[in-house]
């Protein structure tokens, strides 16, 4: 996978997609492997901005059941399932639990129902799947082995627990990237650092869209017949002057991860203590819920809040009292916790769509429930040109399918043959007989860690570790051990996935800086290998960790927006 700049200048697309979040990413594949010729360009990195803050659940709609939504509960349960038989390796089942109280709304027996007509419109949630990501229907627990899950869980008319199955992606950042890269096998072009700056009519040729390459500030024009924005949170800037978008409210949305686990098995929802009316709910809970997702053994990610947000989109960036608003929530929630600020390590932020605010308290907003394709052309703008207002993670292949048969409906593309495969294959493991000889003992490690992160593309950054590093020097072979990061994959980072600054790697391409900050001789010698790929000077390597540093600023008083590199 390259920056392929020249074919953005010089070839016709049949769509061009801006923005490379989960929405867009989902897309131009659905959209390559349909036939179409599809660029993708993202102002910075793939997936940088709100795909990358995800509570990673990939959620199968059971929500809905209290919205009496059927159809949105089949949009999710499809789009998981499409998720899981995608990325097997990245999207795995995760069992969810619910402590029940009393005989009413909240009761065992009232979760009972619902997970069972839950199940019924989930008849097919396996179908295809591997058999290690079989999700079970649901069921209930005991009172004493819910306190055993929760220990200290809230007692007064505890009646058990109502168990359901959902999906999490371990790296939603990864699981993000994935798509990008089919989509290139697929014959997609894909560039990141590439900012859409404006969009021009060209009647019947289609669009002209002039696009900035951040890297090498390089100006050129990209001509397309279809235009697609997914640019998340700036998908107004280029929508147009009559757009309904123009007017899109925005609320912001955190998580914290702390290093404790506290439940082990599993992803626990707790209501909050604030009241809380979801206005589109038939059946109204009165509070919203916080979930606690065990995660990579010793963290927890604990979300969501929700603030509504008026600030300029370019400067978002939470800090310590955000934290602290959240750390009081979870506190009055799961005292048995006692979390401080010392023990949260990161913050997943981004902003999502939101309707309105009443009452102007953070617990009071209503955010959009659903994704929107909005088709400019039938609201009186730009004939082909599209923008996806997107809301749920999960539902990005939903979306897709939705944007592609709008494209059909209106005719403004001539039917392709779809792609049956393919045009790149996996290499095998050819040649590696020596490699492996030297590795020893370490191999087993190896492999085993290469098929946790990247699957059936496993062999495909091994063979960095043949062809660029020396398997016999053991004491190279490692960036870090916990997390485990080879010198192969961040070569693999920088020749084949378009990584062209620490960040590209801490924060997107690895596990490395998700849970939290790296130890600053782990990021020296990230920096040491990069630089000597990409010719950095001492200069130029300090300027990189400072930039990855500013995104664990948020544990100060004021911290400086995140870079964007």
């Amino acid at each position: 996978m390259k920056r392929e700049l020249d074919r953005l200048a010089n070839e016709h697309f049949d769509i061009v997609i801006i923005g490379s979040g989960i929405h867009g990413a989902v897309l131009a594949l659905e959209a390559a492997r349909s036939g179409y010729s599809t660029a993708l360009i993202e102002k910075g990195d793939f997936g940088y901005a709100t795909s990358s803050s995800s509570l990673k659940i990939i959620h199968g709609g059971i929500r809905y059941l209290q919205h009496g939504d059927i159809k949105r509960m089949r949009e999710s349960i499809l789009s998981r399932r499409s998720m899981m038989k995608f990325s097997p390796h990245i999207v795995k089942p995760l069992a969810c639990l619910m402590p029940t109280y009393g005989h009413g709304m909240k009761g065992r027996e009232m979760m009972r129902l619902a997970f069972g007509i839950y199940d019924l419109v989930a008849f097919d949630r396996n179908s295809g799947l591997e058999k290690g990501n079989i999700l079970p229907n649901g069921g209930s627990l005991s009172v004493s082995q819910c306190q055993q899950v929760v220990p200290g869980v809230k007692e007064g008319g505890l009646t058990g627990g109502a168990v359901w199955y959902d999906a999490i992606a371990e790296n939603t950042e990864r699981l993000t990237l994935e798509y990008v890269k089919e989509a290139v096998r697929y014959g997609a072009c894909a560039v990141n650092y590439t900012e859409a700056v404006s969009l021009e009519s060209q009647g019947q040729k289609g669009f002209s869209v002039l696009v900035k390459d951040h890297i090498g500030s390089r100006k050129m024009n990209t001509s397309c017949s279809v235009v697609i924005n997914s640019a998340g949170p700036w998908v107004g800037r280029l929508s147009g002057p009559n757009s309904s978008l123009n007017d899109q409210k925005w609320a912001s949305a955190i998580n914290i991860v702390v290093k404790k686990q506290l439940f082990k098995d599993y992803a626990v929802g707790l209501e909050g203590y604030t009241d809380y009316s979801d206005k589109d709910a038939i059946i109204k809970r009165g509070k919203r819920l916080f979930f606690f997702v065990p995660w990579r053994d010793k963290y927890t990610m604990i979300g969501t809040a929700y603030k509504p947000y008026y600030g300029l989109l370019d400067s978002f960036s939470p800090g310590i009292e955000d934290v602290k608003d959240l750390l009081d929530e979870v506190n009055a929630i799961y005292p048995d916790g006692h979390l401080t600020v010392d023990d949260v390590t990161f913050l997943h932020s981004g902003l999502l769509p939101m309707k309105e605010v009443e009452g102007g308290g953070g617990g009071d907003v209503q955010l959009d429930k659903s994704s929107k394709v909005i088709d400019h052309g039938m609201e009186g703008g730009l004939e082909g040109c599209f923008s996806i207002k997107g809301v749920k993670y999960t539902t990005a292949p939903d979306i897709a399918e939705r944007v592609l048969k709008m494209i059909e409906k209106r005719k403004l593309l001539a039917k392709k043959e779809p792609l049956a495969t393919p045009a790149g294959s996996f290499p095998g493991d050819d040649n590696f007989d020596s490699t492996i000889t030297l590795l020893g003992g370490e191999y087993s490690v190896v492999k085993s860690h290469l098929q946790s992160v990247y699957g059936e593309r496993w062999h495909e950054v091994f063979r960095y570790l043949v062809e660029r590093s020396d398997a016999g020097q053991h004491d190279t072979l490692w960036v870090s051990r916990d997390p485990r990061l080879l010198r192969a994959e961040v070569l693999y980072f920088i020749y084949e996935e378009m990584a062209v600054s620490l960040a590209d790697v801490v924060f997107r391409r690895s596990y490395i800086g998700s849970a939290e900050c790296p130890d600053q001789m782990t990021l020296s010698r990230l920096c040491l290998i990069m630089g000597g790929e990409l010719g950095w000077d001492d200069e130029e390597r300090g300027s990189q960790i400072e930039k990855v540093m500013q995104n664990y600023g948020f544990l100060q008083a004021n911290p400086a927006p995140a870079a964007l590199a």
